[in-house]
């Protein structure tokens, strides 16, 4: 199931957030699944997701943020740390 980055309105699979963790841990970080969400949640996938998006706190940009992107971010605030509900959402509303 996709997540929608709450900046640039780019789909990404939620296993991505998983897969950051594990990449993370081979770096030699501590890193938690609740901390990606966070990040990706409130800055995007330029932040959140280092192997798609390149270095590491390069902010997600976008020209125009799309309707998409608006309505994750919504529901990313109204849902907290229920992802799987939030991209359930996202996929009914057709936006993932």
């Amino acid at each position: 199931m996709d997540i929608i980055c709450p900046k640039c309105g780019e789909p990404w699979d939620h296993d991505s957030l998983h897969e950051e963790v594990a990449e993370r841990e081979l770096e030699g970080e501590t890193a938690t699944y609740h901390d990606v969400l966070r990040e990706f949640q409130a800055s995007g996938c330029g932040v959140a997701f280092r192997e798609f998006a390149g270095t590491l706190g390069e902010p997600c940009t976008a020209a125009e943020r799309p309707y998409s992107a608006h309505a994750a971010e919504a529901l990313y605030d109204l849902l907290g740390d229920d992802i799987d509900g939030a991209a359930a959402m996202l996929e009914d509303f057709g936006l993932s």
